[in-house]
């Protein structure tokens, strides 16, 4: 979660807001609104590679990006 936080306060704003909506999925599912599946499947779309390829050339965001999720996903 440190590099999600860490892409927050990055100033890239693709990383920001693909930080910001994995902390915001995180949030839904702690207080009951979505499934487990549904957070994993949300949080694995943020970090699709042919997407990230797309959208960002920066390997080191995106490699910041890929660990945070990652990590959330396999505290779910």
């Amino acid at each position: 979660m440190d590099e999600l936080q860490a892409l927050i306060g990055s100033g890239n704003g693709w990383a920001q807001q693909k930080a910001s909506l994995a902390l915001e999925f995180t949030q839904q599912y702690q207080a009951g609104q979505m499934s487990k599946e549904e957070y994993t499947e949300l949080l694995q779309d943020l970090i699709r590679t042919d997407r990230l390829d797309e959208e960002c050339s920066d390997v080191e965001m995106k490699s910041m990006l890929v660990t945070g999720v990652m990590g959330l996903i396999a505290i779910a």
